[in-house]
């Protein structure tokens, strides 16, 4: 590719100077390929010191539009998108990725929710919400917009089809600084105003705005883009009744010393540097709401942790509930267990303590071992079952002077006395 064989390039393009790059039309894989191509060739073989996206799209392909977007977004050398006529649809999203987008004061654009033609079915519904998840991003985090005002606008009201805007309502939407917006002839701006239809479609603005730019006479100086030392495009009003030095009154350097200026700078480079706070505090804003979204989030998860926290002890204080009456059945049975060996003769009283601890550490051992040793026989229960085992057990107990006794009282009689010899 050589500088002669670009289409979309305009006029001249040197290196370390301004080039221009137009797109014009409908986003299709043709298209977008052609004009990635020639960007590509202007930032790596031309190197320019910046390249200015001349855009005039009804917008088409979502696809292709975001290889285009990737293309100026991610480009090593600074960026300019400007609408010369209608950035519509996927267009809007082209427009976007200039590190700085400007609208003609006569240029319209038109933001609305991805869609795939009806022919193609629904079944490509998850992709259509990924592109409108994917676009959403862009115009909150390019121009500062809040995620709800992005939305509304991309909805439109009941029963259009996305917002249009011209440079008034774009720059009170918030998506531009009124700086951002080009002046040019009131004659060109009228002739829009006049020939544009009410309602008018996409096509319709497109075709107007495609044979507006071609008609369009040389814009004057007040109408040019910025020269080289101003690539901010930002227009400069003067009151030629007033010299640069009377416009620096002691407010105005004041004003300008509390922006962080030097002692050079211009009105526009005023403008600018208000421009740029403008865009700082929008973003600043949109950090402080998703820093307290992250707060709300944090101290939901805290509160999530401590009731967690105060139902684990709970459950602690109750499971120790629960061990201390377990230890407290175990202990009685251990105590049942071997007192009934030491009642049934099985184990000395003596040797209580041992066996509670054996039974304590090995409750199943110990009450297999005691159910092994035979229990001892006792006379008293033996005599309590048997009557007869009661007269043996007496007889055995008595002596045998007690049995003479007994024999001798049987014979003679318990009154026997002898006589005394006389």
């Amino acid at each position: 590719m050589d500088i002669n064989s670009l289409k979309h390039v305009v006029g001249k393009a040197n290196t370390g100077e301004t080039a221009a790059i137009r797109f014009f039309g409908k986003i299709t894989e043709e298209s977008a390929g052609r004009f990635n191509n020639e960007f590509d060739f202007l930032e790596n073989a031309i190197r320019p010191s910046l390249i200015r996206v001349l855009i005039n799209s009804e917008g088409g392909s979502v696809l292709h539009g975001m290889s285009i977007y990737s293309t100026i977004r991610n480009s090593t050398v600074p960026t300019e998108c400007v609408i010369e006529g209608m950035a519509a649809s996927m267009g809007s999203v082209v427009w976007a990725a200039g590190d700085k987008s400007f609208m003609r004061d006569y240029s319209i654009l038109m933001i609305h929710n991805p869609f795939l033609p009806a022919e193609e079915g629904e079944d490509m519904s998850d992709m259509v919400q990924a592109f409108t998840k994917q676009i959403t991003t862009i115009y909150r985090k390019r121009f500062g917009l809040k995620k709800e005002h992005v939305e509304a606008i991309m909805n439109g009201e009941a029963g259009r089809d996305g917002t249009f805007f011209d440079s008034p309502a774009a720059v009170k939407a918030g998506i531009i600084p009124a700086g951002n917006v080009l002046h040019t002839s009131k004659q060109l701006c009228d002739k829009v105003k006049n020939e544009l239809p009410e309602p008018a479609k996409a096509e319709e603005i497109q075709l107007l705005m495609s044979r507006i730019c071609m008609e369009a006479p040389a814009i004057d100086d007040k109408n040019k883009h910025s020269p080289e030392i101003s690539p901010s495009l930002i227009q400069i009003y003067k009151n030629d009744t007033m010299t640069e030095e009377n416009n620096k009154s002691p407010e105005y350097t004041a004003v300008t010393a509390s922006l962080g200026m030097k002692d050079k700078f211009e009105i526009g480079d005023v403008v600018a540097r208000i421009s740029e706070l403008m865009s700082v505090e929008a973003r600043l804003t949109e950090a402080k709401k998703e820093l307290s979204d992250a707060q709300t989030v944090i101290a939901g998860k805290e509160a999530a942790i401590r009731n967690l926290q105060k139902t684990n002890d709970e459950l602690g204080t109750a499971l120790d509930g629960y061990k201390a009456k377990e230890a407290e059945e175990v202990n009685a049975k251990i105590e049942v267990l071997i007192e009934t060996a030491v009642t049934e003769g099985k184990i000395d009283k003596a040797a209580k303590a041992q066996w509670v601890e054996m039974a304590a550490s090995n409750f199943q051992l110990a009450e297999s071992t005691l159910a092994s040793i035979p229990a001892r026989e006792q006379i008293t229960k033996e005599i309590a079952k048997d009557p007869a085992n009661i007269q043996a057990a007496t007889d055995a107990a008595k002596t045998a002077g007690e049995k003479i006794a007994e024999k001798v009282s049987a014979v003679i009689g318990e009154n026997f006395r002898f006589k005394t010899l006389r």
